[in-house]
This record gives structure tokens, sequence and C-alpha cells, in this order.
């Protein structure tokens, strides 16, 4: 059997990319596989009360899962540094306890940082989802105003928090990146040796996410099923480098040309839509959302949109082309790796509100197109974007870095 430790600065309730990708790892492994989670309690989230406390992580996970809160959440930034703390105080005394095989983290959350991983005992291998100055470079030239919190104290913050992150890369030497432009990038700018790096995709539960949750969102979301028109999704982080204010500048451009609803979900501030001339009927909020419902929610959809500034491999694209939504995204990060133009989705140039609206009516305008895209995204999804898969390459690589050890 082997057992490891998994640094999950966010877990339940899953907010983010990094939440899913270590609740679907966790679900993926084999049942001889041991994982101690150590993470955050969060008490709420994107303005809902819903918190750790509403889980039933038995129910959930088999009993090879074992969950260890080292601290609190409340927030989308200073609670990391709280959650490092954590980490600092009780990581070596679980390792001494449990005695495991080896230690997994995430970056650029890189709850380790206070941790001498030469004094642990066993190796570290961090997933890289993403770095600082990726982070940094997304909002450099947004107005304060756009940003979100955890995105304004990044800026802010910067020179401290790049900082730290060159200390915590110089220490740590087994790498995980999402995609191949990922690790290129990681490599370049933290001068981490490319022999160092594996390339694992992130991935999606296909039977999870599916076309036969169209049903399912009749009874979970009625007033957004009944909508008339065809209906356009974004579904993530409500924040300025998900390209947020870009798809609200393109909205009333769409709107003077097709009829179209636009459905707003995830955690975040409610923008301002009267304020960007989008109308009252066209669109509907509906903030932070369940599990359940998100998956109804890709299902239901027609279009999916996620115009960012920056990403690595995002999953909520994965989750849309599993459920045969075709997406229209920005050619940024891994996303050319999992989208391929006109085949399984569209590509447009990023903060280009023209074109972002001229992809989105040509899409609107053609349920044929919008057909056949859709079955080549799941196509796509089924032969290389798989949780299964990315469970197994990463205890590959486990196995990798022990026998090495």
């Amino acid at each position: 059997m082997m057992k490891i430790v998994l640094l999950a600065p966010e877990f339940l309730p899953v907010w983010g990319g990094v939440g899913t990708y270590v609740v679907e790892l966790i679900r993926n492994f084999p049942r001889d596989v041991e994982v101690h989670v150590m993470t955050p309690f969060r008490k709420g989230i994107g303005g809902s009360e819903l918190s750790s406390a509403d889980y039933d992580f038995g129910e959930m996970f088999h009993d090879n899962v074992h969950v260890h809160f080292v601290s609190t959440a409340s927030d989308t930034f200073w609670y990391n540094a709280k959650f490092q703390l954590g980490v600092a105080r009780e990581l070596k005394r679980l390792v001494k306890r449990e005695t495991p095989d080896l230690v997994h983290s995430n970056a650029a959350h890189m709850p380790d940082l206070l941790v001498d991983p030469r004094g642990l005992g066993v190796p570290i291998v961090t997933t890289i989802h993403t770095t600082l100055e990726g982070q940094l470079a997304s909002v450099k030239d947004a107005p304060l105003s756009d940003l979100e919190f955890s995105e304004k104290m990044t800026r802010l913050m910067a020179p401290i928090l790049l900082a730290l992150e060159g200390h915590y890369y110089r220490h740590r030497h087994h790498f995980i990146t999402v995609s191949h432009i990922g690790k290129k990038t990681v490599s370049r700018e933290k001068r981490i040796p490319a022999e160092r790096i594996r390339v694992i995709y992130n991935g999606v539960d296909a039977s999870r996410f599916s076309p036969s949750n169209r049903k399912m969102a009749e009874a979970l979301l009625p007033d957004v099923s009944d909508v008339d028109a065809v209906k356009v999704l974004y579904l993530s982080r409500l924040i300025g480098k998900k390209g947020i204010y870009v798809l609200l500048r393109a909205i009333p451009r769409v709107l003077k040309r097709v009829d179209a609803h636009f459905i707003f979900a995830g955690p975040g501030l409610k923008p301002d839509f009267e304020g960007h001339g989008i109308p009252r009927g066209s669109y509907s909020y509906l903030g932070y959302i369940s599990e359940e419902q998100k998956r109804a929610l890709h299902a239901l959809a027609d279009v999916f949109v996620l115009p960012s500034f920056y990403e690595n491999f995002p999953i909520s694209i994965l989750e849309a082309m599993a459920s045969g939504t075709p997406p229209v995204s920005t050619p940024v990060g891994g996303i050319p790796e999992m989208i391929t133009p006109g085949y399984n989705g569209v590509l447009v140039p990023q903060r280009d509100a023209a074109s972002l609206a001229d992809a989105l009516v040509r899409l609107i305008e053609s349920d044929t197109l919008r057909r056949k895209m859709g079955r080549n995204a799941r196509d796509t999804v089924l032969e290389k974007f798989t949780w299964r898969k990315t469970a197994d390459s990463t205890l590959e690589y486990y196995r990798e870095i022990l026998e090495g050890a």
C-alpha cells in the first residue's frame, strides 16, 4: 500500500480548479492508496453559507481517505498564510505519526512554504497550477476596481510574493505541470531543469459531466431551463483574469445581432450587468452553485464561454466539452492543447470584445455547428482527458520518485 499526504489549499466546498483537482485525484486513486488530506476548514464561499461541515467525507470517499483540518478559511487571500502556518505546525507531526511515502503539494499556493523539505524525511512533489508571474501579467493593465480582492492583494504585494515564490522553487525537486506550455513556462521562469517536471493533464469525469444531464437541469434550475433562447454559459470565478469584463463588453454587441440568454455562475462579486448595457431579462446570475447544479448547467448550455487572460489547463472547459457544449475561449496557456479551433471549439484573441462577440454570434446562429462541435468536444475528452488517466499517471510518477529516492 502507498501512503501519501496531500496538501490541499482548496478542498470542499470547491471554489476553484485546485479544489477540483484535489477532489478528483482522490476519487480516482485506487483504494490501496491511503490519502491524508491537510486542508483549511472553509466557513463559507462566494456569499454562500456552504461550509466544509456540510460534506460527509465518509460518503464521498472510501475509508482510505482521512481529512485533517489545520486552519480556517473565510476569504480568498489571507486564508492561505494561515494555512501555510498550519502546515508548518502540523506536517512534521503527521509525517512522523503516519509515515507516508511522500507529500504532494499544490502551487502557486505554496502550502509548504514554511517547511524545510530536507528535514521532512520524505520526498515532496508539487503540482504547479499557476505562477505568480502569470497571475500578475493577466491583471497588470486592469484598473483595481475591476479586480477581485485576491487579485488586488496579489498585485499590491507582488514584490514580496515573487521573492517567496523564488525561494520556494529553489528548494523543491519534483514537479507536475498540467500542460506542455506550462512546463516550458515554469522551466524558463523558475529555472527548473525540464527533466524534473512531468506533464500530467487535468481531466474530467465524463460519466458525471454528460449531455444526459440536460434533463436534470429541468428539475434543478427550472427558471433558467425554461428560457426560450440559445443559452451561453460563463461558469468560473467572477474575477478579472478570467476575462469577465471583456465578456460583459461583448454581450451588448451580441444582443444587437441575435437573441441569446447569458448565464453567469461561480464565486465572486456580482457584476454590474445593467451598467455594462446588458438589459435585465437577457441574463441570469446564479452565484456560487453546487456540484450537481454545475453538471446540469454545463449540459443545459448551448455554448460555454471563458475569455481568460491567463490559464494553465482549465477544468471548467473540460467539463463543458464532456457535456457536449462547445467552448469559446482564448489561446492562452494550455487551452490550445485541448481546443482545436473549428473542430471542438473556438479560440479568439484575448481582451478582444469584438472578436468574442463575432464568435458567439456565429455559434448562436448555427444549431448544426454547435451540435457538431459539441460532439467532437466530448469525443476529445473521452480520448485524452479523464481523471482516471490523470490519477494513473500521477501514481506512476510517485513510484518513479520513490524508486529514485
